[in-house]
């Protein structure tokens, strides 16, 4: 159970940066050339740590959300749970 819960944080945060990134590099590139600026001048001033942090932050506080509530859930008894409904 714990380890499907650490694949599902990593595919709920990976799929959106798997998918942006590459959309990103593509305009990045496309608006770098469109503007005639040497591509040197761009990365040198780039916001690539504070977008390294984001992402870092966005894998971080998914994979608590997922610790948190795994925590509780993997506490109690799954079948009676469900049968229950309830997990106080």
């Amino acid at each position: 159970m714990r380890k499907m819960f650490w694949i599902e944080a990593l595919v709920i945060a990976g799929r959106p940066v798997l998918i942006a990134l590459p959309i990103t590099v593509v305009f990045v590139w496309l608006m770098i050339t469109a503007s005639y600026l040497n591509p040197m001048e761009f990365l040198a001033v780039a916001p690539i740590v504070p977008i390294l942090l984001f992402i870092v932050a966005l894998f971080g506080f998914v994979a608590l959300a997922y610790y948190l509530g795994g925590k509780k859930i993997l506490k109690c008894d799954l079948v009676e749970a469900l049968r229950t409904d309830y997990m106080g």
